[in-house]
């Protein structure tokens, strides 16, 4: 059977039901992830009236590639406070954010160093300069894998490359839906000049996904960008992990297990990333909460699944070298219970490890997306990630 992308489809988001949610903050989740997919449609489109996008040739230089790139003005795209979603022109409208404040939980990042680090290092994101980037879509970064029914596919990556001459950091994002749905979060990164490679993962265990496929697709993800950053002028040596929602999840069994997932990669060297940031995921997998979403991940019950289930529990890990880990959540959520991130933020403390979490005051499970804080957590975690890589005085890296 001819190989083809993975299907794209609806995903699974992990959906927590309470009591009493207010019908105007469910209304604004559901308007955010709309205002995600737009921009995200738009900008695999490869054109979008009043942005100045483009479609060129195919520029991609991987077997099957649709290579489709385009160029955008940053200034589109997500702001630099805390106070509205970022839109495209002509696409959509902006979108009030009702974060108005964000306090810290008790272990929390001390202010970011602005100061000259390494050449891959940017300073604040508060304060980075925005500009263009292109976008190049849908380049496989696996090979042919099963994807369910006796079909063969693709895992795909869309890749947002800043203009300049680089040194970019390179960051690798992964949510629960598919390249796309952190389109927006992407595009802002690259705006503000980080290498971003936006990537799909199998989420679904009865289209061939969930364990250990999704999380050897997310070290694929970190490899092949670890291994093509260099062709995209950005760095090669140091990889941030970003992960949302059940992205989150995936992306810290990947990062906190010392043993690499393996498997079906068209890159070699480490999946292990060398910073993660977790925003509003779902770690607590043995709690019962969004069991339904981890019934369609696992392909089965919990009983049914009880091994893949251990081994992909965040909390079972941490023993090897520590990363630096920064956690997002909003106090707001109603997706996913912003205790999952205390949790896990407890548990890496204990274990000694470089984290830090900041709860967004009134932020949302989507919303967050668009926080200051979430832009501050992703440059500290590349700063401390190019630290600790950073050679000794007088040693070229």
């Amino acid at each position: 059977m001819r190989d083809q992308a993975i299907p794209r489809r609806a995903g699974i988001r992990p959906v927590r039901r309470r009591s009493g949610v207010s019908p105007v903050k469910a209304l604004l989740e559901v308007s955010v992830l709309a205002v995600a997919l737009m921009i995200a449609t738009a900008i695999r489109g490869g054109s979008v009236s009043g942005s100045e996008l483009s479609s060129p040739p195919p520029t991609s230089a991987y077997v099957g590639a649709a290579g489709a790139v385009s160029d955008t003005t940053a200034a589109a795209h997500a702001p630099a406070t805390d106070t509205a979603i970022p839109t495209t022109p002509a696409t959509v409208a902006a979108v009030p954010d009702p974060i108005t404040s964000e306090q810290a939980a008790p272990n929390v990042a001390e202010p970011l160093d602005t100061s000259p680090l390494a050449a891959a290092q940017p300073p604040s994101s508060a304060a980075y300069t925005r500009s263009s980037f292109s976008v190049e879509s849908a380049v496989p970064f696996t090979q042919p894998m099963d994807c369910g029914g006796g079909a063969t596919c693709q895992v795909r990556v869309d890749i947002y490359v800043p203009s300049g001459p680089g040194t970019y950091p390179t960051v690798v994002l992964v949510g629960p839906s598919g390249r796309g749905y952190l389109a927006s979060l992407a595009g802002d990164l690259a705006s503000r000049g980080i290498l971003v490679f936006d990537a799909d993962f199998r989420d679904v265990g009865a289209s061939g996904g969930g364990y250990p496929a999704g999380f050897q697709d997310v070290a694929c993800a970190v490899r092949f960008a670890r291994s093509e950053a260099s062709r995209y002028r950005g760095d090669s040596v140091t990889v941030t992990l970003v992960g949302h929602s059940l992205g989150g999840w995936v992306g810290s069994v990947v990062a906190l297990d010392p043993t690499e997932f393996q498997g079906g990669c068209l890159a070699g060297g480490s999946g292990r990333p060398d910073a993660f940031v977790g925003l509003a995921g779902n770690y607590q997998i043995s709690s019962g909460e969004n069991a339904g979403d981890l019934e369609s991940f696992f392909g089965g019950s919990a009983s049914a699944t009880a091994q893949s289930r251990s081994a992909s529990d965040p909390f079972n890990y941490a023993g090897g070298s520590p990363i630096p880990v920064r956690l997002v959540a909003g106090t707001d959520d109603e997706t996913v219970d912003p205790g999952q991130s205390k949790a896990l933020n407890a548990y890496l403390v204990k274990q000694g490890w470089d984290v830090s979490l900041t709860m967004v005051d009134g932020g949302g499970h989507m919303t967050i997306l668009a926080a200051q804080s979430t832009y501050d957590a992703v440059f500290s975690a590349v700063a401390a990630a190019s630290a600790a890589k950073a050679p000794p005085a007088g040693v070229a890296r």
